[in-house]
């Protein structure tokens, strides 16, 4: 420690703090102090190393956190991986950089957040990434043939990048083969209107061939700025508050450094980035959150909001394996972790940046709706179902409603998608059901997964304990409202169809073998049944601290100010009120990068 107080404290050194750090600290008259728990993890092999991300899981580096037992996935409890070092989830996650859709941001403005659009946050996302233009042969095999060839050339700080290259099969069959259906995508990826099959663009350096994250796009270039304080392995244990009128301050936070408990205090603003699955915990132990839970662990309430950790949002996966023919080149023996490839694999990734280290394979994406509703027939099912589920306007959970028409204006349009799917030239190992063997499997494998985009089902995040080391209790809801079984069963049934077709089929095998048994999804009923078995979590929790009015549920105002605070913002993916689409990693940073903007027009500070 070097000071007892600073212009502005942030909680959390992840991706959006280190964001919010690296901006603020640009003037030099401002301190800016950052408490991260984890540890400075950029030298290690890891999280440099793209294909690794996967032996950073259950390690020092992740919070390790898993959800209750969820009855509608066969009472399994699903694990929910999150960063634990300086970087946070940026630092472990698996690199995919997709954009949102313009209709889910607009929708956030529409919820109650003035200001929060497609046209104001679009700039902030090609101010996160830069992405170097690719040879004509390369921009042809990943289909990338819109017409402004400088649309996605950007100079942000992450480094972007296509991964592969013209000898990997799946990527150009990919997209020829959404292209033969008429959904292969024309526009920019980040225009706001993603519609169709695209190659996307992962967080990885493209001249290193190195992760590229908050810590060394955000950080590093900061690091010797003499205002700017970061401590890591430290861990805050609550936000401290000093009365104010009419709103009450935070004035600093607590925390544990070596062993002992340390106080720093705010002359500005405490900045609480803990992520979705913490910042709401460290309301609650701090006294912000539901007058009851709070009294139940004889907490002292400061603000009585009962809507903390409330609505927690997150992307359910699931996936099926086809087997490859043999000339295809795939990632299974990563997977198996076999000896001879893994040498090799280092050997040529340490010697010359290439081989299946640099990359994880996911690069072939598509934005879809339910392809059974475009028919005519299908827009009366779609509407049958639509009716039977309905959600009307209720003074308990005032937002439910919203939320609801949201998601059905976007399922009835043939424009909008309600999944995401991606392959990649690997099995995908998911749980299976009780009595078949687990681990991986002999043969090579194409996997083609989806994700259930814009859920219906809200869940929460909670203290169990007034004890900081305790875990949240997660209790995701999955699949709980009705309707997002049947959107996701019937996206689950398409991906059998996309098998089928050409050239994608040419590179499986003719009955060939599925790296699950149970993936052979005949109807509807064995796709619902093959979802409870073993779909998962993509690791995209968000809401929980939701950027809504007081009234309809939330807990941020569209400055990201805590209700009933003067001067304690949150800056993470919490404050998303509807989760994107697919990954969020793009729209944290986006949305970071704004709350930088927003702190310093409150404060007049100096902007670069």
């Amino acid at each position: 420690m070097t000071a007892d107080e600073y212009d502005f404290v942030i909680v959390g050194g992840g991706t959006s703090g280190l964001v919010i750090a690296a901006r603020l600290s640009e003037d030099p008259n401002l301190q800016v102090l950052v408490v991260e728990a984890g540890a400075n993890m950029i030298e290690d092999s890891r999280v440099r190393t793209p294909a690794l991300f996967q032996a950073l899981k259950a390690t020092e580096a992740d919070w390790g956190f898993t959800t209750q037992a969820q009855a509608t996935l066969k009472g399994r409890e699903i694990n929910l991986s999150q960063g634990r070092a300086l970087g946070g989830s940026s630092a472990i996650n698996a690199h995919v950089f997709v954009p949102p859709s313009k209709t889910v941001i607009d929708s956030w403005e529409k919820l109650g957040n003035p200001g929060w659009n497609w046209n104001v946050l679009r700039p902030y996302y090609a101010k996160v990434y830069s992405l170097k233009p690719l040879q004509p042969e390369l921009r042809q095999h990943f289909g990338i043939n819109w017409t402004d060839e400088n649309s996605s050339e950007t100079t942000g700080p992450i480094q972007a990048s296509y991964t592969g290259d013209s000898g990997d099969l799946l990527p150009k069959a990919w997209v020829e083969t959404f292209k033969n259906q008429g959904y292969h995508m024309t526009e920019d990826p980040f225009s706001g209107k993603p519609m169709g099959a695209f190659s996307c663009l992962a967080s990885i350096d493209p001249v290193s061939r190195e992760r590229s994250y908050a810590a060394t796009a955000y950080y590093v270039p900061a690091a010797n700025r003499q205002n700017l304080h970061v401590l890591t392995d430290s861990t805050v244990e609550k936000i401290l508050f000093a009365n104010g009128e009419p709103k009450i301050r935070a004035s600093g936070i607590q925390f544990q450094q070596n062993g002992e408990k340390v106080v720093v205090k705010a002359r500005k603003e405490v900045i609480l980035a803990a992520g979705s699955l913490q910042s709401p915990k460290m309301l609650e132990i701090s006294g912000v959150g539901s007058a009851d839970l709070l009294r139940s662990h004889d907490i002292d309430v400061q603000i009585n909001n009962p809507h903390v950790g409330e609505n927690l949002q997150d992307h359910l996966w699931c996936s099926i394996g086809f087997e490859a023919k043999d000339h295809v080149d795939t990632s299974d023996d990563l997977v198996r972790r076999d000896p001879k490839a893994l040498e090799t694999a280092m050997r040529e990734y340490t010697e010359t940046k290439t081989g299946l280290f640099v990359s994880i394979g996911v690069a072939s994406y598509a934005y879809l709706p339910v392809l059974e509703f475009v028919s005519e027939d299908g827009k009366k099912s779609l509407q049958r179902l639509l009716d039977s589920h309905a959600v009307h306007e209720k003074p308990e959970n005032p937002i439910a409603a919203p939320y609801y028409n949201i998601s059905r204006s976007i399922l009835e349009s043939k424009d909008d998608a309600s999944g995401a799917f991606l392959a990649v030239a690997a099995q995908s190992r998911l749980p299976l059901e009780p009595g078949f063997p687990e681990g991986p499997v002999a043969g090579k494998y194409i996997t083609i997964g989806a994700m259930l985009s814009l859920p219906l089902s809200k869940g929460s995040v909670h203290i169990n304990s007034s004890d900081p080391s305790q875990k949240p209790v997660i209790d995701p809801k999955y699949l709980t409202h009705p309707l997002d079984m049947e959107i996701f069963a019937r996206h689950m049934r398409y991906i059998e169809t996309i098998a089928g077709l050409e050239p994608l089929r040419s590179l499986l095998k003719e009955n060939g073998r599925r790296d699950n048994p149970m993936s052979r999804l005949k109807d509807l009923e064995t796709a619902k049944e093959y979802i409870q078995n073993s779909s998962i979590s993509m690791w995209h929790p968000t809401s929980t601290c939701a950027m809504l009015p007081k009234d309809r549920g939330g807990v941020v105002d569209e400055n990201l100010v805590v209700y009933g605070t003067s001067n304690l913002r949150i800056v993470d993916a919490s404050v998303i009120p509807l989760i994107p689409r697919a990954n969020v990693q793009s729209t944290v940073y986006a949305v970071a990068e704004r709350a930088a903007d927003l702190i310093k027009a409150h404060h007049r500070l100096v902007s670069t």
